[in-house]
């Protein structure tokens, strides 16, 4: 256990004693400093602004951090056996983050950001054509407004139901002879519908409630066409449609309908939403910094073992032809 402790000190603060430069490994500290500030800084840049930008960003402080690792007088200049664990490693460091922070922005952050950046609108009738409102973030209907969870639907797809439900007037007449009422804006949830009916998304339970917030889609461009090929609106349209064909409604071109969530305090719940992007962000960070102490302290200290002890007991029989890195030698 003494010689274990006194092995973490000199790897902690990069003292070998009496064992040559040449022969020391990288130092413990910085190499998890830099893994794990890398991890934490990709995955925070492209949790909360994904884009062309952010990637550059993220590819410069990649490749500073690569110059410094492989510098002059470096442990990977000089070869050392443990170095090369670093590659496998520091690619994974650097495409793990991207995964995690494209799925925290896909899946929190960016629904959250479209909501909160739209114009709040008041005293908005489900009857309007939707055109007027295509900017909004947070809506406010008239007390007329309410959620129509009788004539929903939910559409199975890719491990989800995708449910959708009309906003009606609850004031409005249709006459008989029409096509069916008009609907303008669709509520919408994942998971939380049966196939007919039973919608239960956000606060369709509660009977007073007329707010919402957009479910808005990401600008496509090259990025978000390759790192976010498929996006939940088409599989909520397909809902749409289905809900439309089987209860005899009407509404404008998908292009033009626009999706909400039910929500009695639209603010609350984009806060809540933000802080979940701020947690996910946060556990990532910390996960990966206790797996990654735990993976390259083991790999630190089994070469630095070794190492050390040959040049402990070869080293000094033989100092002109010993290879200190051929730990297999004989």
């Amino acid at each position: 256990m003494g010689d274990f402790l006194k092995r973490v000190k000199a790897a902690i603060v990069a003292d070998e004693g009496d064992l040559n430069p040449k022969l020391q490994p990288p130092m413990l500290v910085g190499v998890l400093f830099c893994l794990i500030s890398m991890f934490c800084f990709i995955c925070s840049m492209v949790a909360f602004n994904l884009g062309p930008v952010t990637l550059i960003v993220c590819m410069a402080v990649v490749v500073l951090y690569g110059a410094i690792g492989t510098g002059e007088g470096s442990a990977w200049e000089r070869g050392y056996p443990s170095t090369t664990f670093l590659v496998p490693i520091g690619i994974g460091s650097v495409l793990l983050p991207l995964y995690i922070g494209v799925k925290i922005f896909v899946g929190i952050y960016a629904p959250y950001y479209l909501a909160v950046s739209g114009r709040h609108y008041e005293n908005v009738s489900p009857l309007v054509k939707t055109a007027v409102y295509a900017d909004a973030g947070v809506i406010r209907f008239t007390s007329d407004a309410t959620l129509d969870t009788a004539r929903s639907f939910g559409f199975k797809a890719d491990d989800f139901t995708y449910c959708a439900a009309p906003v009606v007037s609850k004031s409005a007449a249709v006459h008989p002879d029409s096509a069916g009422p008009m609907v303008s804006f669709w509520a919408v949830g994942k998971d939380c519908c049966g196939n007919r009916r039973e919608f239960e998304c956000d606060g369709a339970g509660e009977t007073e409630v007329q707010n919402a917030f957009t479910v808005s889609e990401l600008e496509k461009d090259w990025l978000t066409k390759l790192l976010v090929p498929r996006t939940s609106r088409p599989m909520y349209l397909k809902a749409v449609e289905a809900a439309k064909a089987i209860h005899n409604l009407q509404s404008e071109n998908d292009d033009k309908i626009i999706l909400v969530r039910w929500a009695s305090q639209p603010e609350k719940i984009l806060e809540v939403w933000h802080n979940r992007a701020i947690i996910a962000v946060i556990i990532s960070c910390i996960t990966y910094a206790v797996i990654i102490t735990v993976l390259w302290g083991s790999i630190h200290m089994y070469f630095d073992r070794d190492i050390q002890k040959l040049a402990h007991t070869k080293y000094m029989a033989d100092r002109s032809s010993f290879n200190p890195f051929m730990v297999n030698s004989p």
